[in-house]
């Protein structure tokens, strides 16, 4: 009898030690379905960003939206650089400009005064640079009579085209402390709207075509240690903007 019973006994640490190696068993059945339901995952999301850059590629009927068409890329082009063809209504805009800054060139060399005005182009559009001294008196922002006669007369030229105006004041470093203007950027900021004021009363400008700033002295072209740079650094400048410019710049976007 004393026999029988350490054999039950034996038997019954058998039985236990199978029942740990059965959940154990399951265990790694388990992870090993779970790790398996992730890859599946996975590929799914791989299978469905194929099809949304499938699709966008037919969208814009290019497949080179993701960079495997046989074409330039809309992104880059094979040497790595941006690259974007312009559409025929840029092509026809970026002539206009260039014709604008023709004409403006033209109007500042009629006047005599391109010492004094430059024209020139950039990535936003024609920019006039006008020294602030031929505008207004040191510490002024009213417009001298000869500024009127210049304004009128590159006025007629920027009526020629339907872009937006954006015209943006400038001063040096010297602090200014006046009744009038406590800082500079408040003496730049009213020298550009009263050059805004004037071109907004000429014929044929559209005042919602023309906006202002005043950065004050914090923008300067040229060192403020010398006397020829504090005078380079005292301007207006007057920026035509591109068309697509224009619309993030003044909001007149869809």
């Amino acid at each position: 009898m004393m026999e029988e019973e350490h054999e039950e006994e034996g038997g019954g640490e058998g039985g236990g030690m199978m029942r740990w190696l059965i959940t154990y068993a399951d265990l790694i059945t388990l992870l090993l379905a779970f790790f398996i339901v992730l890859y599946a995952m996975n590929r799914t999301q791989q299978v469905k960003f194929a099809l949304v850059a499938q699709a966008l590629a037919k969208e814009f009927d290019s497949n080179s939206i993701v960079g495997q068409g046989i074409g330039p890329s809309i992104i880059t082009n094979q040497s790595g650089t941006h690259t974007q063809k312009a559409t025929p209504q840029q092509q026809q805009n970026l002539q206009a400009l260039n014709r604008l800054e023709m004409k403006l060139q033209q109007a500042i060399d009629k006047a005599g005064l391109a010492k004094q005005v430059t024209v020139s182009s950039n990535v936003r559009g024609v920019e006039v640079s006008l020294d602030a001294t031929t505008l207004f008196a040191p510490g002024s922002a009213a417009l001298s009579p000869g500024a009127h006669a210049l304004l009128q007369e590159l006025g007629h030229v920027l009526t020629t085209v339907p872009n937006d105006i954006e015209v943006v004041g400038y001063t040096d470093s010297t602090p200014i402390h006046t009744s009038q203007f406590p800082s500079n950027w408040q003496l730049s900021a009213m020298r550009a709207a009263n050059v805004v004021y004037n071109l907004a009363a000429l014929p044929g400008m559209k005042p919602q075509r023309l906006s202002l700033a005043g950065f004050g002295q914090y923008h300067p072209v040229a060192s403020n240690a010398t006397v020829q740079g504090r005078s380079k650094n005292r301007r207006v400048n007057i920026l035509v903007l591109r068309q697509d410019v224009a619309q993030v710049a003044i909001g007149n976007g869809p």
